[in-house]
């Protein structure tokens, strides 16, 4: 696989990174705490590292949204875990769908309160999922002011996250955009509750369940988007499930690593493990699967980063494909591992249950499915190599 010099840079400061601040046994308490403590974000910041997930104007790298995605995916694999560096990425890359206005006023307000710029996401709704049509949180106007009431759940970061962009229905402020509209809301205010949402996986995202009771909104804090949110949402969606992507690739090429090790380590009954013809299919199926994983995620990224027509199509091929295949990547690695990869000893059981929420995250596989139809048929009868 041929990497740019930019992602070898990358590599190597994660690789840098984490041999001084990952070891296993503190991925498994970070993981219990649903956290990661302070100091090593703190780590990150201060190391170049930091200057990828930052907006150019509070000392950001100007940089490709590939090399992004392949710190992510480099990070992700060295922990064998879904970090929360994710969530911060993927602010970022909501954030780049905004006009240049509201990026900067963003970007300057969060950093200068906490030296990151972190917002949760409040999209997804229980009984809607991530279908903007079916969204019920809603503003209201009355003598006293503006309001927001409703109720958001899988809110990546909504335990920690000091503002949440929420998607509402929206008729006084939406009335440009159908009815909806965007607000980066503050989390402490009255009216707003938080509680944790336990997945089977994924912990350290936190996850949460937002619920909105007239929470008194400030003008200021509405998402400018001059009639164009559609093709604000389409892009925060796209660049989002990238990242999803780059974090199964992550786990994926992790699970890999500890099956290879285990499976050259291990002996039955005096061979080698690798040596069984079961074994080294597994092997085969599971490398051609992972080159498949990383390449389809280095196409979207840059095609993201070309901003071409195809990047609809290379995006949710990629979110169709990848983390089913990390999915069954890792799948295969436990059962190498045998019993004892069933259990907390090793961390392959952990790797197969982030991976599959990943095929739900950002928009499950069967939705990515139609996405994909949808785009090969509109290039129907378009010679393509």
């Amino acid at each position: 696989m041929v990497l740019t010099d930019g992602q070898r840079r990358v590599i190597d400061l994660v690789d840098a990174f984490c041999d001084e601040h990952f070891t296993e046994e503190r991925i498994r308490q970070w993981v219990a705490d649903r956290n990661m403590p302070a100091e090593v974000y703190d780590a990150f910041y201060e190391s170049e590292l930091g200057s990828y997930v930052l907006p150019v104007n509070v000392g950001g790298k100007d940089c490709p949204f590939l090399d992004r995605v392949t710190l992510l995916m480099a990070i992700v694999r060295r922990a064998g875990a879904t970090l929360p560096f994710q969530s911060d990425m993927t602010s970022l890359a909501l954030l780049s769908s905004m006009r240049p206005l509201s990026q900067d006023e963003i970007s300057q307000d969060l950093y200068g309160k906490s030296g990151r710029v972190l917002f949760s996401q409040a999209f997804t709704e229980p009984f809607a999922g991530t279908d903007v049509q079916a969204v019920r949180t809603r503003v209201t106007a009355d003598n006293d002011g503006i309001y927001l009431d409703g109720r958001k759940t899988f809110v990546s970061s909504g335990e920690f996250a000091g503002n949440t962009l929420v998607l509402v229905r929206d008729p006084l402020f939406g009335q440009l955009d159908g009815g909806m509209s965007l607000w980066l809301v503050p989390t402490d205010l009255e009216g707003v509750s938080s509680e944790p949402l336990n997945t089977v996986g994924q912990e350290m995202l936190a996850p949460a369940v937002l619920t909105f009771t007239h929470v008194k909104l400030d003008p200021d804090w509405h998402i400018q988007t001059e009639g164009k949110l559609r093709t604000m949402m389409k892009k925060q969606f796209g660049l989002g499930r990238v990242l999803v992507c780059a974090s199964s690739a992550g786990l994926a090429l992790a699970a890999l690593d500890d099956a290879a090790v285990h499976a050259a380590e291990h002996t039955v009954k005096g061979r080698q493990l690798v040596s069984l013809p079961q074994i080294q299919e597994k092997l085969a199926n599971m490398e051609a699967q992972a080159r498949s994983i990383v390449n389809l995620t280095f196409d979207a990224a840059r095609s993201a980063d070309e901003n071409v027509a195809d990047f609809a199509l290379d995006m949710a091929l990629a979110k169709r494909f990848v983390p089913a295949a990390a999915t069954d990547i890792a799948s295969d690695a436990l059962q190498i591992f045998g019993g004892i990869g069933y259990t907390d000893a090793t961390r392959v059981s952990r790797i197969w249950r982030d991976c599959r929420g990943n095929q739900i995250a950002w928009g499950t596989d069967e939705v990515m499915a139609g996405a994909v139809a949808r785009g090969i048929t509109r290039r129907a009868g378009e010679r393509r190599w």
